[in-house]
């Protein structure tokens, strides 16, 4: 009954009408059916919303036939992090204190419901992560998700259609496992089959996607970013299963590499990369109620964005491809990623989650003036959690990180300053719904 999840933060919703309350439950991801119920007291009128786990009730706006429910929650975290030859000016201790809001509307139509969902998020930072001071912006605000639902399309700023597992069992605002969990701009239409499948078509907005694009010479060009603007969006399908044992989804995607021309920035090539993923999530009854095991695995080439890499020193991270007098060569690489909750009691609960990625370089003479083949990359990590009461969460986590160069060249003209770097983050949590 954690308030922290990464991406299921809906959490439960506080539905009021002028000084009345009632707590109800979690808004579900996706539109549903709205059905009317008796009225309460004169001055307010309730209808019931068809969520995931049955019924929700909520309030009836007057003089229309919307239904609306209003929620938030609140998280104070407490972070640890440092990595190998850690700069003496960067923070090791910060903090971060968030305060979500959330509002979805509802409204019967003869197309199906017509739905708008709205998440904000108000933070203060004393600090980035793995950084040398706050951030002069360190009064945040964010768009978590912005979207409208209709006879199934689905248009605004929400959860990349790519993402299956998307950091599900990881709590706070910064940490995070290897694997996609993008949110971004997109329009989506959405087919249900029936009996649990269903399957999209979105263009997303590839700004949250691009890698940039490096010069296969350094010596010559330096280290500037040759990647030219963004001409297409990122063009994505999934097919999805639904059932009680669980959910199963395969995705991929096509991203547009642009690159500037190297010498002269006047002319520039195109090419295409991609990115797929498959992965299954299993309910475990037989372990808890509500436990869960998810297995994923993706392949990119000139996609890495979508492996979802974690990068603490801020080394590792490759770009699309590199740009030389013949076009453009793309980097490829793959992941793997699991994660296994389990709620020991209604009280305590715990998740152990982790993943690996490679990528290569695929370009001889980029490897040599880079120092490196490519790269790996690996992320373990897991919380204890203890829920007092309802809708309060504390939590401990922690989780490590490592990144790596292959076949490391500690003289080339471009090489990474160290063959690899391991990073610790610890996070204290307290979080409360409603």
């Amino acid at each position: 009954m954690g308030c922290g999840g990464r991406n299921g933060r809906s959490g439960v919703y506080l539905v009021a009408a002028g000084l009345c309350g009632t707590v109800f439950g979690a808004v579900p991801a996706l539109a549903a059916d709205v059905l009317p119920t008796k009225s309460g007291p004169a001055y307010v009128r309730t209808c019931t919303i068809k969520g995931a786990d049955g019924d929700e009730k909520a309030i009836l706006l007057p003089g229309t036939d919307t239904c609306l429910k209003i929620g938030g929650y609140l998280w104070a975290e407490g972070y640890f992090n440092t990595f190998s030859n850690y700069p003496n000016d960067f923070d090791k201790l910060y903090t971060v204190a968030t305060g979500g809001v959330i509002l979805d509307a509802r409204t019967e139509t003869d197309y199906g419901t017509l739905r708008s969902y709205f998440e904000a998020r108000f933070k203060w930072r004393s600090s980035e992560p793995w950084s040398d001071g706050p951030d002069p912006r360190a009064n945040q605000i964010e768009v978590w998700n912005a979207y409208v639902q209709f006879a199934g399309f689905t248009a605004g700023h929400a959860q990349s259609f790519f993402d299956f597992y998307a950091n599900a069992d990881v709590l706070g605002t910064d940490p995070g496992t290897i694997g996609s969990d993008v949110r971004t701009n997109l329009i989506a239409y959405t087919f249900e089959f029936g009996e649990g499948f269903s399957t999209s078509f979105p263009l997303e907005d590839t700004s949250e996607r691009s890698s940039g694009v490096l010069p296969f010479d350094p010596i010559i060009a330096g280290l500037d970013n040759y990647q030219a603007g963004q001409q297409v969006p990122d063009i994505v399908a999934n097919l999805k299963y639904e059932g009680e044992w669980g959910s199963a989804q395969i995705s991929g995607a096509l991203h547009q590499v642009t690159a500037l021309d190297f010498i002269t920035e006047t002319s520039r090539t195109d090419t295409w990369g991609y990115a797929v993923q498959a992965g299954i999530m299993f309910k475990l009854p037989m372990l808890g109620e509500k436990d869960t095991l998810y297995l994923q695995t993706a392949y990119t080439d000139g996609a890495p964005a979508y492996l979802g890499l974690q990068d603490p020193s801020g080394d590792y991270s490759p770009p699309d491809g590199f740009v030389g007098l013949f076009g453009v060569s793309k980097v490829s690489g793959w992941n793997f990623t699991a994660s296994l909750k389990h709620n020991w009691n209604e009280r305590w609960s715990s998740a152990l989650f982790g993943g690996y990625a490679a990528y290569s370089f695929n370009d001889a003479f980029v490897e040599t003036l880079y120092g490196a083949s490519g790269g790996k990359n690996a992320n373990i990590g897991g919380y204890l959690s203890w829920t007092p009461v309802d809708h309060l969460q504390i939590a401990l986590q922690y989780d490590y990180t490592y990144n790596s160069a292959t076949n490391y060249l500690f003289f080339a003209p471009a090489a990474v300053a160290a063959s690899s770097v391991d990073a610790s983050r610890v996070l204290l949590f307290v979080g409360r719904d409603f």
